[in-house]
C-alpha cells in the first residue's frame, strides 16, 4: 500500500469522547461517554478510504492520577465499541508525560512522526480532527492535507468541512 495510506488521526477527549471538565480526567471506563455523532463521521471517512489513528495526551499517568494499564483498558472499550459499528481503529497513540519532558506530547508533533515511521501515510491526503486550535495548528505544520477544529465534544461539526472533497487541501 506505501504511501497511498490515508489516515483519519482522532483527538480522544472532546472529539471521540465526552471531555472531563477543567483540571479533572476520565480515569474508568464508566467516565468515557461517546459523544453524538463520532460513529457518523468516523463511518463517513471509512467510506472515503481513510484508516483511523487516535492520538491522545495522558498526563494524568505522569500525575499519578490514573496508571498505564487504566488508558490500555479505556482504548480496548473505546476499540470494541468501534469495531461493533465496523470500524477499526488502526492504532492509538498517546504520551503519558508532563507538559515541556518529551517530544510526543501535542501540540508537539512527536505522534505524527511515529504514525508516519510506523505506516508510511500520504500526509497530503490524511487529515486530522481536533478540539484544539494548538492540535489543529500542528496538524497544518506537519503537511496533512486537512486539520479541522471541532468546538469540543462537537464532532459532528466536522461534517461541514467533509461535505467538500477530502483530497481537497486547505
Amino acid at each position: 500500500m506505501g504511501k497511498s495510506k490515508k489516515i483519519a488521526f482522532l483527538d480522544r477527549d472532546g472529539v471521540i469522547n465526552k471531555k472531563a471538565e477543567e483540571h479533572y480526567y476520565i480515569t474508568r471506563v464508566e467516565d468515557f461517554i461517546f459523544n453524538e455523532g463520532i460513529f457518523g463521521v468516523v463511518s463517513k471517512l471509512k467510506n472515503e478510504g481513510f484508516e483511523f489513528i487516535v492520538i491522545t495526551n495522558q498526563r494524568g499517568v505522569a500525575r499519578g492520577l490514573y496508571t498505564e494499564e487504566t488508558v490500555r483498558k479505556i482504548h480496548r472499550h473505546m476499540k470494541d465499541e468501534f469495531y461493533k459499528k465496523g470500524i477499526e481503529i488502526l492504532d492509538i497513540l498517546y504520551c503519558p508525560h508532563e507538559n515541556n519532558t518529551c517530544e510526543c506530547r501535542k501540540p508537539k508533533d512527536g505522534m505524527l512522526r511515529e504514525a508516519m515511521e510506523l505506516y508510511k501515510f500520504d500526509k497530503t491526503q490524511s487529515l486530522l480532527i481536533s478540539d484544539s486550535v494548538d492540535d489543529v495548528y500542528m496538524g497544518e505544520q506537519f503537511g496533512l492535507g486537512k486539520s479541522i477544529f471541532v468546538q469540543p465534544n462537537k464532532p459532528s461539526e466536522a461534517m461541514i468541512h467533509l461535505q467538500k472533497s477530502i483530497s481537497v487541501v486547505v
